[in-house]
């Protein structure tokens, strides 16, 4: 597509956004363009799809201080970037550093059956040691190691990752939950092939977990298998770890995985209550096409309202965290709720926070600010000065 295509096709999606915006408050294009150049003035820097995508156009909808409280997705990396230095980093995106880091701390990781690593040895943490794609080929091949969930070591936004069911000797073909099938030797291109050079390393090598079994009252809710992830973002100072969002990815068929993607694959965004794990609304993609979700699609059961099951166990595991992680001073945590508790999927170094604050509430609130000006890096990012 060439400049000029994507130019237009950019302002067909402003104008197509602010007719929705009037269908749904009235406001007029001329207002809106006078409320989205009021919120550049703001510390936040928010723009046109930050006024969309959080439905900053809607006063009644928004939570807290409103307007003010928005951080703008130009400086969405910037922020992780300012209280994470670069030397801490490592086990946000290295799953085999981190699970050894927190195996070895005692926080809730999940377990590990087999790994794919060609270093001589490995620690007994990650289960059988697969230094070759040969072996890895038999282990795969084995039907009585199934039911697995593949992981990369060295991933971001789910590439790469898969819930490996059965596997059918006559076709030499994996069973995936969602009712698909990969040849064996297409999988294990994998193991050296990167399916996206920014978020996908195959050198770190890949992880074979056991399954983790849902909570039974979030199998109640969705009745599906898949895992429907926890995102909660820890502030991490030395007077303690604070909470300060938090959100349930709910998984619908026939997804194998929960990513939310600005909704594009059907699966929904619940914002959760940090104190007592309730759950508040739930969306199924940004502002302003969004939708308020009552009910589970599949199953009609009330979303709204529903306690989250063993919050108070998640909740310590994030504070006992923030002394095992401690020059990372803000936690982007995905967590499972299984049959057995809490269970830290990963540690994020940058997080997702468009998703984080089109449920009404923006991220910058005064304990937010202050949090910044007392740990960011200002002297890269002079914007947290002006906060």
């Amino acid at each position: 597509m060439t400049q000029a295509n994507t130019l237009v096709s950019r302002l067909e999606t402003y104008r197509n956004w602010a007719r929705l915006a009037e269908q749904q408050t009235g406001k007029s294009a001329v207002q809106q363009c006078r409320e989205i150049l009021a919120l550049k003035k703001m510390g936040g820097q928010c723009g046109i799809s930050d006024y969309y995508w959080y439905k900053l156009y809607d006063s009644d909808y928004l939570l807290g201080r409103g307007h003010e409280d928005y951080l703008g997705w130009r400086l969405h990396t910037e922020f992780s970037l300012a209280l994470n230095p670069r030397h801490a980093v490592l086990p946000a995106w290295d799953k085999f550093v981190f699970t050894l880091i927190a195996g070895e701390s005692g926080l809730p990781v999940a377990p590990i059956r087999a790994c794919f690593h060609r270093a001589q040895q490995v620690p007994k943490l990650f289960g059988l040691h697969l230094k070759t794609k040969q072996a890895v080929g038999d282990f795969l091949r084995d039907p009585s190691n199934y039911p697995l969930f593949g992981k990369p070591a060295f991933s971001q936004q789910g590439y790469g990752t898969a819930y490996l069911a059965g596997y059918d000797p006559t076709s030499d073909s994996i069973q995936q939950l969602n009712g698909e099938t990969i040849l064996v030797n297409t999988f294990l291109d994998r193991m050296d092939q990167s399916v996206d050079q920014r978020f996908h390393k195959p050198e770190c090598g890949y992880f074979f977990q056991e399954p983790l079994t849902l909570a039974p009252e979030i199998q109640a809710v969705t009745n599906w298998s898949a895992i429907c992830g926890i995102r909660i973002i820890c502030l991490n100072g030395p007077e303690g770890v604070v909470p300060i969002f938090a959100a349930w990815k709910v998984a619908v068929p026939p997804n194998q995985v929960d990513n939310f993607s600005h909704g594009k694959y059907g699966n929904l965004y619940a914002y959760i209550n940090t104190q007592t794990g309730e759950v508040g609304r739930v969306l199924d993609r940004f502002w302003p096409e969004a939708k308020i979700i009552q009910n589970h699609p599949t199953t009609g059961h009330p979303l709204e309202g529903f306690k989250l099951p063993g919050w108070g166990a998640l909740l310590d595991a994030c504070h006992a965290a923030g002394k095992v992680f401690p020059l990372m001073k803000i936690h982007y945590w995905d967590f499972a709720l299984t049959n057995s508790g809490p269970i830290i999927l990963e540690l994020n170094d940058i997080g997702g926070l468009d998703i984080n604050q089109s449920g009404g509430r923006g991220l910058l609130t005064q304990e937010v600010r202050s949090f910044l000006r007392r740990y960011g890096e200002g002297v890269s990012y002079p914007w947290i000065s002006k906060l």
